[in-house]
């Protein structure tokens, strides 16, 4: 196989910076194998060679990149939680690089530097894939096999997309947001950037299922903060000043929950605003618990990861695998934050 890097196993959280312009640097997960041999237990190394799976016949176990779009927050965290569970049950070499601030130009860079190490497969997220798009041609004529989770790009660009249905997802809020709201509402929708692909896609399918089946439920206006908590909680201040009509805030990114309640409380506006938020952040649960957000929409994305590494193996052992898994949403309230995850992360 192609791996470039023998020996690397993730087994921590050493962080490296990779060259870059603009902003801050990618990051860069991984930790070297003879350190990750030193702290194993006795007999756990035959263990491994005795479990590994068919892709390791030629002594070589499959080296792995997940180019992670935004490193350090809580949502790919907990990818990055899965694949490395996915890299230590099916046996495969695992790195994590990428941006620790949502930055196209950092993104292709990281995106970039994972296919010149050349592995035996890359994970990501397109986010933006017209940004991308030129790299997934590059991995191609490499041959290079790429696997999407939580956005997904062009179909004969990549193995698999492993990720919410957003279609389904966006239909599914406008039937929350009916039945909390008595089929009545003035919504803000907020989200990340206005071109974010499967957000854009969430917020078509709001839309449209509000303009079918709930007429009385009418999106006043929506927004973009970066992922920036800050440029949330002041655009979320000023948007509600301007429109004293929005009782409704829809977020379509994980840090916007938190800074709606904020921007909120800070209006004394507590009792005339509902907020649903997205995924499972701790900030969030704890909003919810203390009654700040009504409610949050949960993304899998332990399972997004987990089902990457998965399938990285398989396809790499030549087995079929499918194009689109559909990782499944929860809607979280108070009646439900300290016991969705009993069967959500089975």
């Amino acid at each position: 196989m192609k791996k470039k890097l023998l020996g690397m196993l993730l087994v921590g959280a050493m962080v490296f910076s990779l060259a870059g312009c603009g902003g801050e640097a990618a990051q860069e997960t991984a930790a070297p194998a003879e350190e990750a041999a030193e702290e194993a237990p006795a007999g756990e190394e035959e263990k491994a060679e005795q479990e590994a799976p068919a892709a390791e016949a030629d002594g070589e176990a499959p080296y792995v990149i997940w180019v992670n779009p935004l490193v350090g927050s809580a949502v790919f965290t907990s990818a990055d939680n899965g694949i490395t569970a996915a890299s230590e049950e099916f046996g495969f070499q695992l790195k994590i690089i990428g941006p620790s601030v949502l930055d196209d130009t950092q993104m292709f860079e990281a995106l970039q530097s994972a296919i010149v190490e050349q592995p035996d497969l890359i994970v990501t997220t397109p986010y933006n894939f017209s940004a991308i798009q030129s790299l997934y041609t590059d991995a191609q004529d490499k041959n290079i096999p790429i696997i999407n989770i939580s956005s997904d790009s062009e179909e004969a660009g990549r193995v698999s997309f492993i990720g919410t249905d957003n279609t389904a997802y966006g239909k599914l809020a406008a039937d929350y947001v009916n039945e909390k709201m008595g089929g009545e509402a003035n919504v803000l929708i907020m989200m990340a950037n206005l071109d974010t692909s499967n957000q854009l896609e969430q917020k078509t399918a709001f839309e449209e299922k509000c303009a079918a089946e709930y007429p009385g439920i009418k999106v006043v206006l929506t927004d973009e903060d970066n992922g920036d908590s800050a440029v949330a909680l002041q655009k979320f201040e000023d948007n509600l000043k301007a429109h004293p009509e929005i009782d409704t805030i829809f977020c379509l990114e994980s840090i916007g929950g938190v800074a709606a309640a904020n921007a909120v409380e800070e209006l004394g506006m507590g009792d005339e605003i509902t907020i649903l938020a997205i995924d499972d952040n701790e900030d969030t649960l704890q909003y919810i618990r203390d009654g700040k957000i009504w409610g949050t929409m949960a993304q899998n994305f332990y399972k997004m990861g987990y089902t990457a590494g998965e399938f990285a193996v398989k396809h790499l052992n030549g087995e079929a695998v499918d194009s689109v898994v559909d990782s499944g949403t929860v809607l979280i309230t108070k009646e439900n934050a300290d016991s969705y995850t009993d069967e959500f992360y089975k």
